[in-house]
């Protein structure tokens, strides 16, 4: 469905039933601490200020208001609406029933001589902010309709008239009065639906642009795994030429030449793992990449990946070292996607750390996760590049200084699939003294 074809010409703002229920909750909230008030307000009239109103009846609507209410919140906690217009049903439901119970509250309180006449308003307002259209101004009618009705039915001796001073109003007061109320709430309600109108108005222009600014990374996306397939086939050809002429040519190759081969080929497998990599991330990121549980032993899975690097940690003479794992934790995982992750910060904490240097991983298990911690003695992030290190291409200045060779997408490609898996990643880190990334991830079984 696109974003013309959704009920705007309703209820703009809300996308979804639950957002719209989510602010429906509003009157529900709003109408327990009215009771409160309420409750707390009569006995302060009755006893401390000696008014003379008709506080059994005003009990009997405020136990009635208790019990609506009851019924409001489980109808808007646990009844399953199946459309917008069951829910502006619901919600104005609860208008009119407000309106009703309010006028016999105003009148048993004072009538039009209580100024609390006025929360008529508050009505008026959560009508424009939840209706559309001519919402507003036919409840500001119905409350403009029931507060003249009252009054009419007081000043003519219909009905008893209950007020603060003991004195009738004279009929000029009565129509200054409800004059100035009118004007009031259709002010509000021209104001209210002003005001929401623009951020409706607003808020669909932004929908409209970030759905297309969603399909642009869509294509994008669908490009860059286009054009890295594309480019895959030829360069890894390109590299498996270049090894034959190494292999075979070597010896009778000059030394400049020989130094030009060499950079030709590390800039090859640069270039085949940035296609890879460019790949893998967008395949994580639309989900499309598949997922291969395999059940292990957490501690030794770690060693056996970590065993991987331990070549090139020792030709730079790095320590690398699993710390133990007590007891021992056997865990069905997605050993191929968490082999990325742990693979990614391995090889970059032995990339950026002199020679000399410690990386360690230290597995940890929780009641309800499980995960591990590498950490290094290297050169460090900077405070303000910490935000950015997950962004595609991204690069720190100091670790473009010490390697030059990299594609930005490794850490991207480890926050893809961290967050894939119901986990999250953690950096911790201070120039010069070495850097820390903690994955956590859900242990299924716990759940």
């Amino acid at each position: 469905m696109t974003i013309t074809e959704k009920p705007y010409d309703l209820i703009r703002p809300f996308h979804t039933l639950e957002s719209l229920r989510l602010r429906i909750g509003w009157f529900v909230n709003l109408r327990w601490i009215a009771i409160i008030g309420l409750l707390c307000a009569v006995p302060i009239a009755e006893r401390l200020l000696g008014f003379n109103l008709a506080f059994d009846r005003i009990y009997l609507l405020a136990a009635l208001l208790t019990v609506l209410n009851i019924i409001y919140f489980f109808l808007c906690k646990y009844l399953p609406f199946k459309s917008f217009y069951q829910e502006i049903f619901f919600t104005e439901t609860q208008v009119l029933g407000d309106y009703i119970i309010l006028s016999f509250l105003i009148h048993y309180t004072g009538g039009i001589t209580n100024p609390f006449y006025f929360l008529y308003i508050v009505h008026i307002i959560i009508s424009g902010i939840l209706f559309h259209s001519y919402w507003p101004y036919l409840n500001a009618t119905v409350a403009a309709f029931l507060l003249t009705l009252w009054s009419g039915l007081e000043y003519f001796g219909v009905v008893n008239i209950y007020s603060f001073s003991g004195l009738v109003m004279p009929g000029r007061m009565y129509l200054i009065s409800l004059m100035a109320f009118y004007l009031l709430i259709y002010t509000a309600a021209y104001i209210i639906k002003d005001i929401i109108s623009g951020y409706r108005h607003l808020k669909h222009v932004i929908d409209e642009k970030s759905a297309l600014l969603e399909q642009t990374i869509l294509e994008r996306d669908r490009m860059f795994r286009f054009t890295a397939h594309e480019l895959k086939s030829p360069l890894t050809t390109l590299r498996s030429m270049l090894a034959v002429i190494d292999e075979v040519y070597t010896d009778s190759l000059q030394p400049s030449v020989r130094e030009m081969l060499g950079r030709a080929v590390r800039r090859t497998d640069q270039l085949l793992m940035m296609v890879k990599e460019m790949i893998e991330v967008t395949q994580y990121k639309h989900g499309l990449a598949e997922y291969h549980e395999q059940t292990v032993d957490f501690r030794d899975w770690i060693c056996q990946i970590i065993s991987q690097q331990q070549a090139y940690a020792d030709e730079k003479k790095i320590n690398l070292q699993v710390l133990p794992l007590e007891p021992t934790f056997t865990i069905s995982m997605d050993t191929t996607g968490l082999e990325k992750v742990l693979s990614n910060l391995v090889n970059n904490a032995l990339r950026y750390s002199p020679t000399g240097a410690r990386v360690t991983i230290k597995p940890f298990v929780g009641t309800a996760s499980f995960g591990f911690e590498v950490s290094d003695t290297g050169i460090g992030i900077a405070a303000e590049d910490i935000p950015k290190i997950f962004e595609e291409f991204f690069r720190s200045a100091n670790a473009r200084e010490m390697e030059s060779l990299g594609t930005g997408l490794g850490l991207c490609l480890v926050k893809q699939i961290v967050e894939k898996l119901g986990g999250q990643i953690n950096v911790a880190s201070q120039i010069g003294q070495g850097t820390t990334f903690t994955v956590v991830l859900p242990r299924r079984d716990a759940e």
